[in-house]
């Protein structure tokens, strides 16, 4: 950039503006307490409305805890910067333990930027449960460039009860489980709930937060002994009904061998994970209701206990790419509640490559109104695309391969479709529609190669459960050719509570099938005319 009068006048201005640490004692030598200098230089700025804070390169110990930023901040630290906690006690606060403002009316307007930020979780005497940083009740708050590494028990970064959060290009190495945290997430996102929920200072008015952005940011393990990858990358674990965070954003993140969820989306709406990668984690992405057995989270802000879940609505995951699924969840997975649905879900454009322990790569339940497509499943251990107690779904466009179990399943499911789809070697049936499901219309999908696990064991299409009202046109279903084959090509079961009113028409089952390319059992009523049904 070209330094004209004016933009050097300006740089000038703004650097005469800046206080540094050093100015008010930090020694940066990693050998004494350096921050009540850093305190002094934050506090500084507090007098003034307002400033800049720039900590040179250098190791600084800080072992009185927490150093307390206010509204209108910048805290820079420059490249070689350490901060190393030398106490059990949370780095950074926004604002002071006996302050009273409300809603986002909190210290806010702070940029927190650059340097490594060491909490030494494993270390002796540090072990006890606290955050890095911690934010409340506040506005406009972006936190880049930072390594924060080896955290113990809680959390690296807390954005409690804040509207327009950035998180931008971090990195989140290495976690200490303090006892029964296994479930601590690198990045929380949370409400005023409770001082249990976030201990800094109240009030507790059960504020959520809004406009939240994580992008371009590392979660994994940092390899310093006694510590792990972090159990979550980003998300939530407390509710409040009547109460939802909403526009969270996960863009562009690596999330690496996290044993749980990488993202958690508790009670979130209008929320959307895009362009990220999850390898080998335990399960990819969660979006939850607000679960019905956890007492707290069923209750009003009033403490009125309602019993119930909430809806939540429009949430997608698009463009992102998993690999090496483990055996804690699926890569994606949706869970509402029956008295929570989730609605409004797009699950499009994803590239999902491996789960372990029978679990699914798709997996819905309790979802009405969502979109499953243009998809890429592979080698997932249990059925690729699997839905149940849901509705009004649209699965299409999917490419599953190789699922240990079906390829595509809908259980007690309604008004949904299948359309488009490509189902190969599926260790059980290509699709599968069972558990009284209704109103449900297959068409134009393939199947090659059914019932890879196990001779004549499964079905390209199979119909059963007292399931009704059940179109099939157009989908093509053909055997492998060689070792395990499907018994049939398509299957409708009778019995007792046989599958009605089916109207199929231009399907090709062709094939040399283990028994024959078409089973009806008894009580079935099966249209195959090609005229209207009226």
């Amino acid at each position: 950039m070209q330094v004209t009068a004016g933009r050097l006048q300006y740089m000038l201005e703004r650097l005469s503006e800046s206080l540094t640490v050093t100015s008010y004692g930090a020694t940066g030598s990693g050998t004494v307490d350096d921050a009540p200098a850093i305190q002094a230089a934050l506090n500084a700025v507090k007098k003034l409305g307002g400033g800049w804070v720039i900590v040179p390169p250098g190791t600084y110990l800080l072992a009185s805890l927490p150093l307390r930023i206010y509204r209108n901040t910048r805290l820079t630290l420059l490249p070689g910067a350490r901060f190393v906690r030398g106490i059990a006690e949370t780095m950074l606060l926004n604002g002071d333990r006996d302050q009273g403002f409300g809603g986002y009316t909190g210290h806010g307007n702070i940029l927190v930027e650059g340097g490594v930020w060491d909490c030494q979780g494993a270390a002796p005497g540090l072990k006890s449960a606290a955050m890095c940083i911690s934010i409340g009740h506040a506005r406009d708050i972006t936190i880049r460039d930072l390594e924060i590494r080896d955290v113990a028990g809680y959390h690296a970064i807390e954005l409690n009860s804040t509207k327009r959060g950035t998180i931008d290009t971090c990195r989140f190495l290495g976690y200490v489980d303090t006892g029964q945290r296994d479930f601590s997430e690198a990045v929380q996102v949370d409400l005023a709930k409770s001082s249990g929920v976030f201990g800094g200072f109240g009030p507790y008015d059960h504020v959520p937060c809004e406009d939240i952005t994580v992008r371009n940011c590392y979660f994994g393990a940092s390899g310093t002994t006694g510590t792990t990858a972090w159990p979550r990358g980003v998300g939530s674990h407390s509710a409040t009904i009547t109460r939802w965070h909403r526009r969270i954003k996960i863009i562009g993140c690596t999330f690496e061998d996290l044993p749980q969820y990488a993202v958690s989306a508790y009670n979130w709406e209008d929320s959307a994970i895009t362009a990220s990668t999850f390898q080998g984690c335990g399960s990819g992405v969660r979006f939850r209701t607000v679960i019905l057995t956890d007492k707290e989270d069923t209750k009003t802000p009033d403490g009125t206990q309602t019993n119930a879940s909430q809806d939540m609505r429009n949430a997608t995951v698009t463009g992102c790419t998993f690999r090496n699924g483990g055996s804690y969840d699926d890569p994606i997975v949706a869970l509402g509640e029956a008295s929570g649905l989730i609605l409004n879900l797009a699950i499009t454009g994803n590239t999902i490559d491996g789960s372990a322990g029978g679990q699914n790569g798709i997996r819905l339940q309790r979802v009405s109104r969502a979109t499953v497509g243009d998809n890429t499943i592979s080698n997932t251990s249990g059925t690729g695309i699997s839905t149940g107690n849901s509705g009004n779904l649209v699965i299409s466009d999917n490419e599953v391969w190789g699922s240990g179990a079906n390829g595509l399943t809908f259980t007690t499911c309604d008004h949904s479709s299948a359309i488009g789809n490509q189902i190969r070697e599926p260790g059980s049936s290509g699709i599968l529609v069972t558990g009284n499901s209704d109103n449900i219309h297959l068409r134009d999908n393939y199947i090659k190669s059914p019932s890879r696990a196990k001779n004549g064991d499964a079905w390209g299409i199979r119909l059963q459960g007292g399931s009704s009202s059940i179109s099939l046109s157009g989908n093509k279903v053909r055997p492998h050719g060689s070792g395990n084959e499907a018994s049939h090509a398509f299957s409708a079961e009778g019995g007792t509570t046989p599958v009605t009113l089916i109207q199929r028409y231009g399907n090709d089952w062709r094939g040399t099938w283990t028994v024959a390319p078409v089973a009806e059992g008894s009580g079935v009523t099966s249209n195959t005319s090609a005229a209207d049904v009226t």
